[in-house]
């Protein structure tokens, strides 16, 4: 699980590159695939959009509330799999089936 992480630290240290946050993704997103831990793939899905732009211009970008996306980022509020979409989709992503 990647609760314990210092997100700034892990974000200046690992995710420098576009190459680095896609990787990130697919590697959190094939865990999340083998052990069903939503909640982490989620995490490293906040992650990316530090490493990327801000939690308020993805707010703004996709309409989905500011405090709606900190909850969730918190696990405070489960996201629902658009807004998985919006997100991945307002990064530059998509969500591929292999």
């Amino acid at each position: 699980m990647i609760k314990n992480l210092d997100i700034d630290n892990f974000i200046e240290k690992n995710l420098k590159t576009e190459e680095d946050i896609k990787e990130w993704l697919t590697i959190t997103l094939d865990d999340y695939i083998q052990d069903s831990d939503f909640e982490s793939f989620f995490k490293a899905l906040e992650y990316a959009v530090k490493a990327k732009t801000t939690i308020s211009k993805i707010s703004n970008s996709t309409k989905i509330s500011r405090s709606n996306l900190y909850k969730m980022f918190k696990s405070e509020q489960s996201p629902q799999f658009e807004t998985v979409m919006k997100v991945l989709k307002e990064l530059g992503y998509t969500l591929k089936v292999a």
